[in-house]
């Protein structure tokens, strides 16, 4: 009676062992993966990332370019183009501006959240909603094609990413191969300055590195700080006495290029005399911008600086092939904001 009462439970127990084992675990639906992020950090993510939330708005440009702009849920603003690149942007949420809106992400619920490496607070904080919080930095041009890198293995977008990071780097040998052949002697002094006046692209920004691939010195290499745009005063300027000042193009920006080149003060200054007092284009993309774009902004600095060796109308031809390489559509000059 044991014998058959115990090969019964045992016939039970290998059906059920059987049956079990063709039932799909989890891990074979959606299996995690890990990625390191900017900070250093081991992110955990499902599978496919098909919602993304984010509270600033650098990484926007990087993702319609990866083609993943539909995904974006929440982002903490929208500008120029990108509406026009991807119309879901019109409408998309927020889930805080500055602050991280805890309510409001919980809402959304995304698949992952994409902040600055910068700020490990908000990412763990995020973390700890069961959100998977990627940290991305672009302070440098190694960091901006890092980023691109890093989320195109967030969206399983390893291949676009990676013709992204080509293409990039192959207008910066453009840029190289020109500026190679302009003597020391006729290289030109510039600055990028900030939102306000006295305010600087130090040596460590990715202000400094379009000057330098322009082929120009930028007077600010030396200046180094923790926090972009250090503030060196007009006395500093006035002692640099750059032969090109390139202002940065947005809503932030207290002053205009005018506002030198009309203010007695300014009037010894080589870039103002010779009014080389510059606003980086343009008004619905700014290619100073950490982002893809910067390459259109060091190609724009190369002709102003040095027209006999790379013409404006050289460089024309490559806007157009950026956006459609970047987001596969074009944009009259006029409509982008940028002044023949």
């Amino acid at each position: 009676m044991w014998q058959k009462t115990a090969a019964a439970l045992l016939a039970v127990l290998l059906a059920f062992t059987t049956a079990c084992a063709n039932i799909p675990q989890a891990n074979d639906v959606n299996p995690a993966r890990t990625v390191t992020d900017q900070a250093g950090r081991q992110v955990a993510l499902p599978e496919e990332v098909e919602t993304v939330a984010m509270m600033f708005s650098i990484p926007t440009s990087l993702l319609l370019a990866l083609g993943v702009g539909d995904r974006l849920l929440a982002v903490g603003a929208t500008w120029g183009i990108q509406t026009l690149i991807e119309p879901s942007l019109e409408t998309v949420g927020t889930v805080g501006r500055g602050h991280l809106d805890r309510e409001a992400l919980a809402a959304y619920k995304p698949d992952v959240f994409i902040h600055k490496a910068s700020d490990p607070a908000t990412l763990e904080a995020v973390e700890t909603m069961g959100i998977p919080a990627v940290g991305i930095t672009t302070e440098t041009p190694e960091e901006v094609l890092a980023a691109i890198t890093l989320l195109g293995e967030v969206f399983n977008r390893q291949d676009r990413a990676a013709e992204l990071v080509a293409y990039y780097q192959s207008k910066i040998e453009l840029a190289n191969s020109i500026a190679a052949q302009i003597p020391a002697e006729e290289r030109k002094t510039a600055i990028v300055m900030g939102s306000e006046i006295g305010k600087v692209a130090g040596g460590n920004m990715l202000q400094s590195f379009m000057i330098e691939t322009a082929g120009g010195i930028n007077c600010a290499k030396e200046v180094e700080s923790q926090q972009p745009w250090p503030v060196v005063g007009t006395e500093k300027i006035f002692a640099w006495n750059p032969d090109f000042i390139f202002c940065t193009n947005g809503s932030a920006s207290e002053y205009e290029p005018a506002d030198l080149l009309n203010d007695p003060n300014w009037q010894n200054i080589t870039a103002v005399k010779n009014k080389k007092v510059l606003l980086v284009p343009t008004d619905k993309d700014s290619w100073e911008y950490p982002s893809l774009s910067t390459c259109l902004g060091f190609l724009w600095m190369l002709c102003q600086m040095y027209p006999e060796y790379y013409s404006e109308a050289e460089f024309l031809q490559e806007v157009d092939l950026f956006y459609e390489t970047a987001y596969g559509m074009t944009f009259a000059l006029d409509f982008l904001g940028y002044e023949q």
